[in-house]
């Protein structure tokens, strides 16, 4: 039986062998299909996987984003409208729904992104997370909160949800903004009207106000609060409660610091790192000096903000008179207001007559030198203020800890905190003692002499950045009208919280006249040129302001036929240059007036030439060089 089994296995291995030479080339391609196909399954079943988990990411993400907006939305209303026990208990039931997501959110990141969401990810991610976490199981699991009963609170829910929300969709905004690549200044216009629409809304809620208003009026003062302007048709000293006082105060703070100074450092720390273009981005917005300084800097301006604040309140509650108010909350609101009305150079008040009431002026005038102090601070800018900073450390270093013959740490003024210190300061002298001579037997008539000369520099100094009137401007003689006038045109200096053409562009003017009348080559001062771009975006700067202010008085002369027309520039020059100063106009506008007057709020706030930069910057013709042909110039 062996015999016969070997010698079938041999003829049938001979017939293949027989059959293999003439189909052998369709054999090999079938067995190199088999093997293709193979090889290449698990690939593509791998492939499959992850395009399946992105679907997922993303639609999440788009889920998680709807839920922060709603969860934003669900704690001003539950805090801002006059809730029944049924509406509250509702907003609950979403906000609760929210968490929900937030947490599954969390574990799917844990459990298929673990090397994003928890080895590479922020300190700010994890704080947040662990929020969510420990809201979540207070929920949950009621008996295990038991222990701390703050975590099962209302407060400490929503402060979670709004910490979540907020640190996710300022990251996801950095993303957006790094995948379209959009131009820094439309993104910073878009972050401004975002903000400004935003504040509209909480603005209207009953509990903001102690009467309704009308929707332009809370768009107004909306756009004047993140455009740090204080112009405003309504006494909010009357109208706004304490509620509405919070709102105002962090527009106007948003507004002051730029969302994206918030929105980088929430960012930063949510996600571990960030993109190369959303560095660049940052940097541009800020004017870090470089990559390495980019989180430094972001620090520095939100640690010199509170700082100064905080020591500004300390000292307007000190100074301010305390017959003003009826309890000791009272005080601390008014001091922390306008501590940070006057820094970021809004120049809102919540007192009545504002800063001319009698009280005031009749008391402590070392009241009105701390809101000049802040005033000025705020107006010279954050890049003057952190190389002031470099500069008092390392002479406080070298006095420490001398060093023999090493330069490689020096710091110097450079040419920019150069320029705009002494063109401020000659502004401000310029400024008191002008004022002082034009208002010496007008609107400082009844006034000690010393109280003549502080108001002479407090009103020398807010023209050029804030709102605040310690004196009625509709008082005062023509000739002070228009240094008033050419002081909100100059403006405070660039990168600050204040308006105008800004006092680096007018003196870069200035240097290029002194150029052009000595025959110089080159613009400059202190042994430093200036760059030709520089020069001519300064002729920019001031050419866009000029026009603008003729293109908007037009405007309002057309709306309004029967207001003088000194009133009406110098309202247009006010909300155009973000001052807030006002000759009693803008209460009795219409609508339509209020809403131009928006418009110049914003663009003054954003930069008319930014934004046409970032829409028509991209068109011009590069590369070309044409023949040079003169042009007669005088």
């Amino acid at each position: 039986m062996v015999r016969c089994s070997i010698s079938g296995a041999s003829v049938l291995v001979g017939r293949i062998e027989n059959y293999m030479p003439n189909n052998l080339p369709r054999l090999e391609k079938a067995i190199k299909r088999i093997i293709w196909e193979q090889k290449h399954k698990a690939p593509n079943e791998s492939q499959n996987y992850v395009q399946w988990l992105h679907k997922i990411d993303v639609f999440f993400t788009c889920l998680t984003a709807i839920a922060s907006v709603g969860s934003l939305l669900g704690v001003a209303f539950y805090y801002g409208l006059n809730n029944s026990t049924n509406e509250a208990s509702g907003f609950l039931v979403g906000l609760h729904a929210a968490l929900f997501l937030f947490a599954v959110n969390i574990f799917l990141g844990i459990c298929f992104a673990f090397n994003r969401f928890v080895l590479h990810a922020g300190i700010l991610k994890w704080i947040v997370n662990l929020l969510i976490l420990i809201s979540a199981a207070a929920y949950f699991f009621p008996a295990a909160s038991n222990w701390f009963g703050c975590i099962s609170s209302k407060e400490f829910l929503f402060f979670s949800l709004a910490s979540y929300s907020l640190v996710f969709l300022s990251a996801k905004a950095l993303d957006l903004a790094n995948s379209y690549r959009m131009n820094p200044s439309l993104i910073l216009a878009s972050s401004f009207i975002v903000v400004i629409l935003i504040g509209t809304f909480l603005l209207m809620l009953p509990k903001s106000t102690k009467e309704p208003i009308d929707l332009i009026d809370a768009f107004f003062i909306s756009t004047s609060a993140v455009c740090v302007t204080g112009l405003s048709p309504i006494d909010i000293s009357q109208i706004f409660t304490n509620f509405g006082l919070l709102v105002l105060s962090v527009l106007i703070q948003i507004g002051g610091l730029g969302l994206i100074a918030f929105t980088s450092v929430f960012a930063i720390f949510y996600a571990g790192s960030t993109s190369v273009y959303n560095q660049l981005l940052i940097r541009d917005m800020i004017y870090s000096k470089s990559m390495d300084a980019l989180l430094p800097t972001l620090l520095y301006i939100l640690g010199f903000t509170l700082s100064i604040e905080t020591i500004g309140a300390f000292l307007i509650y000190v100074t301010v008179p305390s017959s003003l108010f009826t309890t000791l909350s009272d005080k601390l609101i008014f001091s922390a207001f306008h501590s940070m009305s006057a820094f970021c150079n809004a120049g809102f008040s919540n007192l009545k007559d504002g800063l001319s009431n009698e009280v005031l002026l009749k008391g402590n005038q070392f009241f009105y030198l701390v809101i000049c102090a802040l005033m000025f601070l705020g107006s010279i800018g954050f890049p003057i203020l952190i190389n002031l900073k470099d500069k008092l450390f390392w002479k406080i270093k070298k006095q420490l800890f001398p060093s023999t013959g090493e330069q490689t740490n020096f710091i110097r003024f450079d040419l920019n905190t150069k320029l705009v210190l002494i063109t401020s300061s000659i502004l401000v002298a310029a400024g008191t003692v002008l004022f002082l001579i034009f208002e010496y037997d007008g609107t400082l008539k009844d006034m000690s002499f010393f109280t003549k000369i502080v108001q002479s520099l407090f009103n020398a100094i807010l023209p050029r950045t804030t709102g605040f009137a310690s004196v009625n401007p509709a008082d005062f003689q023509p000739s002070t009208i228009l240094l008033v006038c050419l002081l909100m045109w100059i403006g405070g200096s660039s990168q600050s919280m204040a308006g105008g053409v800004k006092v680096n562009t007018v003196a870069v003017l200035f240097l290029n006249l002194k150029s052009i009348i000595t025959g110089s080559d080159q613009t400059g001062a202190f042994h430093r040129a200036i760059s030709e771009k520089a020069v001519l975006r300064a002729y920019a700067v001031a050419f866009i302001a000029t026009v603008c202010v003729f293109v908007f008085s037009f405007i309002l002369i057309l709306l309004e036929p029967g207001q003088p027309i000194r009133s009406i520039i110098f309202e247009v020059m006010s909300a155009l240059f973000t001052v807030g100063s006002s000759l009693g106009l803008t209460p009795v506008l219409s609508g339509e007036s209020k809403f131009v007057l928006c418009i110049a709020m914003f663009l003054g706030r954003v930069g008319l030439l930014s934004i046409l930069i970032g829409l028509l910057g991209h068109r011009g013709a590069k590369g070309c060089s044409f023949p040079n042909e003169h042009i007669i110039i005088n």
